[in-house]
Parts: C-alpha cells; structure tokens; sequence
C-alpha cells in the first residue's frame, strides 16, 4: 500500500466522522464504528496498525544501519520502540489511564482537565533536547519534515487535547457538545496526519541511503 493510500485513508475517516458530528445528534443513532473519540472504531484502528508500521520500518532501518552507522541505527531502533509504544497506548488507552490516576490525585480542571499533558509535555522538551545530535546528523530535508511531523503529532496529542479539556470544562463534561467534538476531530487529524509526515520523511531517508525494501535482507 503507497502513502498517498495510507493519506487517503486518513482523509476519509477524519471526514466521515465530521460529517457524521454534522448530522446526526450523538446518541444511539451514531455509527459509533466512524466517532474518532472511542476505542472500537475504525479509525483507531487504523491508527493502530499505522503506528505498528511505522515501528516495523524503523526497526528495518536501524538492522539494516547497524554496521555503517551505529549511532544513527540505534536511533531508528529508539524510535521503532517509542512508536511501538504508541502503538500500544492506542490499544490501550494507557495514557488516558494515568491521566485519570493525576487527576484524582490533583484535581484538575480547564486546559489541564486531562492531567497527563503536564508530565508528557516536560517528557516531549527532555526528547527534543536529547534528539538534537541525531536530527543535525539527517539530510535537511528529511530533518524539517521529522519536526513538522512532530509539530502536528503534539500539537494534537497535547495542544489541541489542552483545548479538548478547557471546553468540555466549559461545556460541564458534555462530550456531545459540537465544540468539543470539534476539538477532538483536529487533535485526532493532526495526532493521524504526523505521523503520516514521519512516514513520508523517513520513506525519503531510505530512498536517500538506498536501504533495501521493508524486510529483504542486506
């Protein structure tokens, strides 16, 4: 499956679940398999199995590097761990969890409803920091597009879930309310369309390093 399949995907399920936010009132009469805010639906899925694909081509990456260029190898398997974590937190809901855990042990309201953006924010500034010699050490423009992918993945994961919280605060709590659909329909894109750059940049690095397909053996 190309990217632009992958993008297409993205598109339609981002699309069918504003369209359903549109028309139809949130209540029974929903196709709950096309809401982007629930665990069983199609696009959690989607995001699920992007996420694992995205770890699998970053572990073939850094196995197949891991003579020429050891530091940057070990990178990519950094990363393909990072991505299965995601991967599974998307299953999971881990980090809405222990967001629940914060925030019954510091209440929290407003733009810090859901407690977890605190410590994920300060974990985001410490990765970034600690990326630094790897990021200088990629061609120019795989770099950029590595940070515009980790613009809008947080942006969504954590701005616009700051966003999601301050309104349904607003809102008492109401997850019906269009507004909060709203917020969580562009956390949901951005979050889905980062991680489609990442995978667009880091299939222009393997072209770059003439890496042999997903798989085949060195």
């Amino acid at each position: 499956m190309s990217w632009l399949s992958l993008l297409g995907i993205w598109a339609g399920l981002i699309s069918a679940n504003v369209a359903q936010d549109l028309a139809v009132d949130y209540g029974a009469a929903r196709i709950w398999l096309l809401d982007v805010d629930v665990e069983r639906s199609l696009y959690t899925w989607f995001s699920q199995l992007l996420l694992a694909l995205v770890a699998l081509l970053l572990f073939d990456t850094g196995a197949k590097m891991r003579r020429a260029e050891r530091f940057v190898a070990s990178q990519w398997l950094a990363l393909s761990a990072i991505f299965v974590l995601l991967s599974i937190d998307e299953a999971l809901s881990l980090h809405e969890i222990a967001s629940q855990r914060l925030s019954e042990a510091i209440p929290t309201s407003g733009f810090l409803m859901f407690a977890w953006v605190v410590p994920a924010a300060a974990v985001c500034l410490l990765g970034l920091a600690a990326a630094t010699p790897f990021l200088l050490r990629l061609p120019g423009r795989v770099r950029m597009l590595m940070l515009l992918s980790a613009a809008l993945f947080l942006g969504g994961a954590v701005g616009m879930e700051m966003v999601g919280g301050k309104i349904l605060s607003d809102f008492g709590g109401d997850a019906s309310a269009l507004p909060y659909r709203v917020a969580v329909a562009v956390e949901e894109g951005l979050e889905g369309l980062g991680v489609l750059v990442f995978l667009y940049s880091h299939l222009l690095y393997r072209r770059t390093e003439a890496l042999r397909p997903l798989l085949q053996q060195v």
